[in-house]
């Protein structure tokens, strides 16, 4: 066995095997309740301005609405059946709402962003061009942003992100690929602050970066590794009231909280402990101070009260 890899293995034994000794900085959360709706593996999560929660059901190509406590509502899409009809996914990824309460869906496998209302009324959709000397887009995550309605799309197959208006007009983009400041291994779900900035998953570069509205890079959080402060599959990312940002790590199973200028601040735990979970993905944090977390091999939505 190489002596990298043994070493690797080593530091995940000392890390994360129950009853280590090793010390953790703590983020304590009360857990509240599980959310089961039926899903096969769902990627990601948004809240619309009553507290909804929409969690994309990707493999069912669908999306599931349930109320803030998880009683079922409706379900965008017909469970099981793929297409490309209005209100039709084939593997749906991303999922953002606006304030207005527009429903955008990154619906993947068609190449293309549909757009709902909160009572699940179709309202049009748009696909994503290939641009010059481009692969065919994949758009995994789109988010809404308040200025020049703005929708970001993160286009997973050319590294880079994508800038239309919320009508489908396409605006400007920025990224490539790379691991240069500003370059993308793999951009995924990306989440905005009340300023407009971008927060953008960039999985294999295991970061996130953070950019103004513009594309102009301001901070990169978080680095390759197992120990704390590090990330190993970084796939969601979501902000506090307290301008705290968790970045889940799928891989290792554990969400990390940081400041929004890269500081780490301590890992999620529960009563001191800390707190798995079975590949965490898209994550949020409602105005109750709630972190709703996707847990994509338990198919379930997990609900913690952030205590701190």
């Amino acid at each position: 066995m190489r002596p990298n890899l043994v070493h690797f293995i080593i530091i995940l034994l000392l890390i994360f095997l129950p009853g280590s000794s090793y010390s953790f900085e703590c983020i304590n959360t009360e857990f509240l309740f599980d959310i089961s709706t039926g899903s096969n593996q769902p990627s990601d999560i948004a809240l619309d301005p009553e507290g909804n929660i929409y969690l994309v059901d990707g493999v069912n190509s669908r999306v599931v609405v349930v109320d803030s406590s998880g009683r079922w509502k409706y379900a965008l899409g017909t469970e099981g059946v793929e297409g490309s009809g209005k209100g039709q996914f084939r593997m749906p990824l991303g999922i953002d709402i606006s304030a207005s309460g527009k429903v955008f869906i990154a619906d993947t496998g068609n190449r293309r962003i549909q757009v709902f209302d909160t009572d699940g009324n179709f309202l049009y959709m748009f696909r994503i061009k290939k641009g010059p000397g481009e692969q065919p887009p994949e758009p995994v995550d789109v988010a809404a942003s308040k200025l020049s309605n703005y929708l970001y799309i993160a286009d997973n197959n050319n590294h880079k992100i994508k800038v239309y208006k919320q009508n489908g007009t396409y605006d400007f983009e920025w990224g490539k690929f790379g691991e240069d400041y500003g370059a993308f291994r793999y951009p995924a779900m990306m989440t905005l602050n009340e300023y407009n900035e971008i927060y953008i998953v960039d999985v294999l570069n295991t970061r996130v970066q953070k950019f103004d509205p513009f594309g102009k890079l301001i901070v990169t959080i978080g680095s390759w590794g197992v120990l704390q402060g590090n990330l190993f599959r970084p796939k969601g990312v979501a902000l506090d009231k307290k301008k705290r940002v968790f970045i889940s790590d799928s891989y290792m199973g554990v969400i990390q909280g940081f400041t929004d200028f890269g500081k780490f601040l301590g890992v999620i735990c529960e009563k001191n402990r800390l707190k798995r979970f079975k590949s965490p993905v898209g994550i949020v944090v409602d105005k109750n101070n709630r972190l709703l977390v996707v847990e994509m091999q338990s198919n379930i939505i997990t609900v913690l009260k952030i205590l701190e």
